[in-house]
């Protein structure tokens, strides 16, 4: 957002959040680029009005030229629907729209791979999602898997003894509903993707996105 001299960016830094676990972290930079000092930022009205905010403390005098980074929790409540608010200063106020990507809406799960198939027995049939996906050359190593997965989805890696299976794990940050993702690799750069999770809607979006970022050249 950027208006009458005030800026702000926001980015998720995947952290536990102080204020309240059910909370997603959001970090945001204000930067004044007007040719005057602004005063008494603050958040205002919320929509929806039951939207659980903790709002960072009002910054009493940004000056000409200057940038502070303040820390704020939303509780998305396991949704990608945007928090609206409004982001004021003592004269003006400006509506913000924070909206996150699914994978930001987990936070990672460490457990054994018995535990994690023991899990996922438990989330077969109508909690199971999956697609056979192409990768792309770059990503069929390990690592470049993992990583492709851990830039799309805020999950922990369950170590494996097999090599063409890469396991994942989270939760989700406002419920804490398990979300297993499970990479089988296949002959001819294709690849299984599976999400096991009782959050339907999530499991179809994080596979959207995951299959986006492996099948990237």
């Amino acid at each position: 957002m950027t208006g009458k001299g005030l800026s702000a960016k926001y980015h998720f830094p995947r952290q536990t959040c102080l204020y309240q676990p059910s909370m997603v972290a959001v970090q945001v930079i204000l930067t004044n680029s007007s040719d005057h000092s602004l005063e008494e930022i603050h958040i205002g009205d919320r929509s929806p009005a039951s939207l659980n905010i903790h709002c960072f403390n009002t910054v009493e005098r940004l000056e000409s030229e200057a940038s502070v980074t303040v820390s704020m929790g939303i509780d998305f409540s396991d949704s990608t629907q945007a928090a609206n608010f409004q982001l004021c200063t003592k004269e003006d106020q400006f509506n913000v729209s924070i909206q996150p990507a699914v994978g930001e809406l987990l936070m990672p799960s460490t457990m054994k791979e018995s535990d994690f198939c023991n899990e996922q027995k438990k989330l077969m049939g109508m909690n199971e999602t999956s697609a056979t996906i192409t990768m792309a050359t770059a990503n069929t190593s390990k690592q470049n898997i993992s990583k492709q997965v851990l830039s799309v989805a805020n999950v922990g890696v369950i170590s494996s003894d097999q090599n063409n299976l890469q396991r994942f794990a989270g939760r989700t940050v406002s419920s804490g509903a398990l979300v297993l993702v499970t990479l089988e690799l296949r002959e001819s750069s294709t690849a299984l993707l599976t999400i096991n999770t009782e959050k339907s809607v999530m499991a179809s979006m994080l596979l959207r996105d995951l299959k986006q970022a492996l099948s990237q050249a």
